[in-house]
């Protein structure tokens, strides 16, 4: 006869099943989620080393520097975008535009290139610009953190363009000159600049259509310049990246459309360079 197994104490098993009932009520269904750690959040300023601006109108995010600063070449690169300027009357006879960039003084002449969130209607978050102050040319990009920051982007802008007599853009005529305004216009804000306006796509068809594949900045970059952007962020990503980074702040998704930005701005310079000279591609 087989001797029952034994156990110790005696066992109440229905306080047993009481608890595994509980137990198993407690379980959550379905797997257990994997947790991993989070990656380090850090800031804007630590990715793109700016700075936030508190104005009347508003906050807004602000990376400037000179192009001495920016690299060893800004000072090469300075000298010969003044000289070309102080020669544009040469080509007066071309094109009026020419004659507005030589009458004008240097630092009163800024370059500019709108980041938005689409075309028409929609908003914008950056506006890149660059001039001289006399020593340097100065690169400044106001950046809008989220889209409540756009109005005091475009304030800033209003501020600025008191010390513009021309802005120098590529479509802009077309572009990001009536972008502005209806921007301006939504956010009731007065006192629209009175400047002339040269665009340098325009001036680029005249020279060298029929002669390049399209004239197309990065076109013109690539034949004019000798250069072939690597890694740059598509135009036409812009808008959605800008839009994640607003709903998850992870300022490593806006870091490449500051550097597209600066790339243009830089790039419009050199055209006008090539235009003075009459350079011609082949």
């Amino acid at each position: 006869m087989k001797r029952p197994l034994h156990l110790g104490a005696a066992v109440d098993t229905r306080d047993f099943r009481q608890h595994l009932r509980e137990l198993i009520r407690s379980r959550p269904s379905g797997p257990r989620p994997l947790t991993l750690p989070r990656p380090e959040r850090r800031s804007l300023s630590e990715v793109i080393d700016g700075a936030v601006s508190v104005t009347p109108q508003g906050e807004f995010f602000v990376w400037e520097k000179s192009l001495s600063e920016a690299h060893s070449d800004g000072g090469e690169f300075t000298e010969r975008v003044l000289s070309r300027l102080g020669r544009a009357g040469e080509r007066a006879h071309e094109h009026p535009a020419f004659g507005t960039l030589a009458e004008i003084p240097p630092e009163r002449i800024a370059w500019i290139d709108l980041e938005t969130t689409g075309l028409h209607g929609r908003p914008l978050f950056l506006i890149g610009m660059m001039q001289w102050n006399g020593r340097d040319l100065v690169l400044r990009q106001t950046f809008a953190r989220d889209y409540s920051e756009e109005r005091a982007v475009l304030a800033h802008f209003l501020e600025s363009a008191k010390n513009i007599d021309a802005l120098v853009s590529f479509n802009g005529k077309c572009f990001d000159w009536p972008f502005l305004r209806d921007r301006l216009v939504y956010h009731r804000l007065r006192g629209e600049p009175s400047v002339e306006h040269v665009d340098l796509l325009h001036l680029s068809r005249r020279r060298w259509r029929g002669t390049l594949p399209d004239c197309r900045l990065q076109t013109l970059e690539r034949y004019l310049c000798g250069r072939v952007r690597r890694g740059d962020i598509p135009s036409h990503e812009i808008p959605q990246r800008y839009h994640d980074f607003v709903h998850r702040r992870d300022p490593r998704l806006v870091a490449p459309i500051f550097h597209h930005n600066r790339l243009d701005l830089l790039t419009m310079a050199e055209l006008l360079v090539a235009l003075v000279d009459g350079d011609r591609a082949g």
